[in-house]
């Protein structure tokens, strides 16, 4: 089996070529980076695209059964008019662009097509466990952007091909994301969490997200799905769950949340999102999770 990956050098996709290519499936990627086209690789197969342009070398189909789109720009960057922009119409851009190439292939043999999608379509409320059939959606840039990049897959989804959309959580890892700069302040004494502390984390652990991933095309699935832990937790005690295997103290005050709205405007809620999330339809399709709990996450990868 080959698979196309777009966002193969980000913190997700680098796992997820990891499991493909040890395993022994076929791996083509899309890259906007032509240096990895020119140093060829032997065990996997580049392409160049650029979805700003519109540019997409069509030879990236050879051959390939499923497509997983990771592709899109940062969320955690400061979020200017540009910036904004950026966010929403890398994704919308990405999945356009491949729509379009998929749905004009002439030997139709693509069988599957993943997009990454994300928890931020949920609004902020600590009162409701929000599942995939949910109809409430956030009105904030985030829940707006997330909204646009799931309506994106529709043409794809009127053709024969399966769409799974993934909702993805916090994930965790060193590599990247929120948990390296929480753990090296708290590790410092400098830990200390927003507001009162009570907004969720619905995480999950990096490698639960990259085998539940390929567990769902694995096993043929379609539709949406939450991509986070059973467990998820609230902002303090998720920094003291960090305190605790640091052995180190919180003793900082909290930061108020008036003050994080006026330093950083609108991009707020992306520092105090509180979204308590469910991953029961992923686990009544048999997934089992290496990571359920955050202190057991914590241990493997703070240790």
């Amino acid at each position: 089996m080959r698979f196309l990956v777009t966002g193969a050098t980000g913190l997700i996709g680098k796992k997820i070529t990891e499991i493909i290519l040890n395993r022994g499936d076929k791996l083509s990627v899309l890259t906007t980076n032509k240096k990895y086209i020119t140093n060829s690789s032997i065990s996997i197969d580049y392409y160049y695209w650029n979805p700003e342009l519109g540019i997409i070398d069509e030879n990236c189909m050879e051959d390939v059964d499923i497509v997983i789109n990771l592709a899109g720009s940062p969320i955690a960057q400061l979020w200017t008019r540009k910036t904004k922009k950026s966010i929403l119409e890398s994704r919308v851009n990405s999945v356009n662009l491949l729509n379009n190439i998929i749905l004009n292939d002439k030997k139709g043999q693509i069988k599957q097509f993943a997009c990454a999608s994300a928890i931020g379509i949920y609004p902020s409320n600590m009162d409701i466990e929000f599942c995939e059939n949910s109809k409430s959606f956030s009105k904030l840039f985030l829940g707006e952007t997330v909204r646009k990049w799931e309506d994106s897959c529709v043409s794809i989804e009127k053709s024969n091909i399966k769409v799974l959309k993934f909702r993805i959580g916090i994930v965790l890892s060193m590599d990247g994301g929120l948990l390296k700069p929480i753990a090296i302040l708290t590790k410092n004494f400098l830990g200390t969490w927003f507001g009162d502390g009570k907004n969720y984390y619905s995480w999950i652990h990096i490698d639960d997200i990259a085998r539940s991933i390929i567990f769902l095309i694995d096993n043929n699935k379609e539709g949406i799905y939450n991509l986070v832990a059973p467990n998820p937790v609230n902002n303090k005690n998720f920094v003291l769950e960090i305190a605790k295997l640091y052995k180190t103290k919180v003793i900082l005050p909290s930061i108020p949340k008036k003050i994080i709205t006026f330093i950083t405007g609108q991009m707020s809620e992306l520092i105090m999102f509180n979204q308590k999330v469910s991953s029961k339809r992923l686990l009544s399709e048999g997934f089992e999770f290496k990571y359920v709990e955050l202190k057991s996450a914590l241990q493997n990868l703070l240790k």
